[in-house]
């Protein structure tokens, strides 16, 4: 992060416009939730609420909600001068010698220097409270619906390990309140923190878990983003942030910890402990999650800066803090993405779908149903594994222009040739899929199709010849008309 800890950061959100505080009160179960939807549609401030009823805690919300303000946290104008750095670190003179790296491992890659770094003690371990002393009701955790039971901490980064190679898992998950020292982790059957729970229970031993707010941005970033398992977490964020994290150990469990963190919630999932029920809750769709049956963490302390802010993620339809933070991240990681897939050109998640339902992407097309195993390989990667709406379009297509996209499709679509479909996980938060069945997906081959694709001639495109289109451009002054529309932006705008 460009700034020492997030106290700096608010500090410099303040004094620049893009930090409103609020100063009367205001109740956790959902007034803040629908102050923070209104500010989050207009692309407005981070809030901090000074004065949530019951709590002498402050409460951060859209923290992250325009891209701006993520680019701003991590000292760089543009999320093309972040995709910039990451290739000069690793040295990605190609995209697959990115992959290679990434894949070799931190230590044998340029990565080592941003490896996280482990420290005797951290900020997060200014207080500490243990056994008794611990009650998650003095956290001021929102309410996001009318119709979540309990409070859901929306905004963590949970750490996890596998029992056998003691390497940690790092990500975000939502975990809903079951009462003053009990959490209930809402991961997924396809979620690493499932499979290492499988392994901590056929020991069969405690699992440890760490649940991290606040802290470094680049720390909760990278535990948003869709990353190969393969690579470190962490040392991602160091890779975000331009410097290595700091970490510390967990005072009652073995895992590492960012040491700038403002809360650490520190406990076990017991071997034979009874799942416990979670839900409903809402999602960054506007629908609700259906209540699920979770693992159930007993958190044994809580530990926390003097004088610590907790930050929430407010759910909800509109533009909210998760899809602007997955939108941004699948810019980030189109490199990772090209090493795999080497004719993919560009991809977009609209924030429409919350970043996660709807997927576009261009390709250069050379063979005959090309745009069938890009989408197949697509929807094989974590970040496009629940676009249920995956459109492919030609190299020359702006995938972030939806009107040209809608063209693309328009004109290059025969429905029962180019529309197909597929099966994959359930996704929980999918409001048209009943819960538990698999999840539907739909391709759309919206590219300029081969003779072998077709049967017949297709009417050739109406384009203005080359000589031509130089001519006007050329002579564009001397019309008098302004500027040319035809000439392309410097860089896209952020929202």
């Amino acid at each position: 992060m460009a700034f020492r800890c997030l106290a700096d950061f608010l500090e410099d959100l303040l004094h620049g416009g893009q930090l409103a505080r609020v100063d009367a009160e205001v109740d956790a179960r959902e007034e803040v939730a629908q102050i923070t939807r209104r500010i989050a549609g207009a692309a407005g401030p981070a809030l901090l609420f000074g004065a949530v009823k019951g709590h002498d805690i402050p409460l951060l919300t859209n923290l992250l909600g325009t891209e701006s303000r993520i680019c701003h946290a991590l000292g760089i104008a543009s999320v093309e001068d972040l995709v910039e750095r990451i290739a000069e670190v690793t040295g990605n003179d190609q995209a697959a010698g990115w992959l290679d790296r990434l894949k070799a491992g931190v230590l044998q890659t340029g990565l080592a220097k941003l490896a996280p770094r482990t420290i005797r003690s951290g900020p997060c371990h200014q207080v500490v409270r243990v056994a008794s002393d611990v009650d998650l009701a003095d956290l001021p955790i929102p309410r996001s619906a009318s119709d979540e039971p309990a409070p859901v901490i929306t905004a963590a980064v949970v750490v996890t390990s596998d029992p056998e190679t003691g390497r940690q898992s790092v990500g975000r998950y939502d975990l809903q309140v079951l009462d003053a020292r009990r959490l209930a982790l809402c991961f997924d059957a396809h979620d690493p923190p499932s499979r290492q729970l499988a392994a901590w229970q056929a020991r069969p031993a405690p699992m440890p878990v760490a649940v991290v707010l606040g802290g470094d941005v680049a720390g909760l970033l990278a535990a948003c983003t869709a990353l190969p398992e393969t690579l470190d977490t962490y040392a991602f964020a160091g890779l975000l942030g331009g410097k290595p994290l700091e970490l510390v150990t967990c005072r009652e469990i073995d895992l590492q910890v960012p040491a700038d963190a403002e809360f650490v919630l520190e406990g076990t999932i017991e071997p034979g402990e009874p799942k416990a029920a979670a839900g409903p809750m809402g999602t960054p769709l506007g629908y609700y999650r259906p209540a699920t049956a979770a693992p159930v963490m007993r958190v044994a302390a809580v530990t926390h800066r003097t004088n610590p802010v907790l930050p929430a993620m407010v759910m909800g339809t509109g533009p909210n803090e998760a899809a602007t933070i997955a939108s941004v991240m699948s810019r980030v990681m189109l490199p990772v993405v090209r090493a795999m897939i080497p004719e993919l050109v560009d991809c977009d998640l609209p924030s429409c779908g919350t970043s996660r339902h709807w997927a576009l992407a261009s390709i250069h097309k050379t063979y005959p149903g090309q745009a069938r195993k890009v989408a197949h390989a697509l929807w094989g990667l974590r970040q496009f594994a629940f676009a249920k709406m995956l459109v492919v379009v030609d190299a020359t297509v702006d995938v972030h222009d939806r009107e040209q996209v809608l063209a693309e499709m328009a004109a290059r679509v025969q429905p029962p040739r180019d529309v197909f479909f597929a099966q994959g996980p359930p996704d929980p938060w999918d409001p048209a899929t009943p819960q538990g069945m698999l999840g539907q997906q739909m391709g759309i081959d919206a590219t300029t199709k081969l003779p072998e694709e077709t049967q017949g001639l297709l009417p050739p495109r109406n384009l203005p010849s080359d000589t031509i289109t130089q001519l006007v451009a050329d002579r564009w002054e001397e019309y008098g008309l302004g500027p040319d529309p035809a000439s392309p932006p410097s860089k896209r705008p952020s929202p």
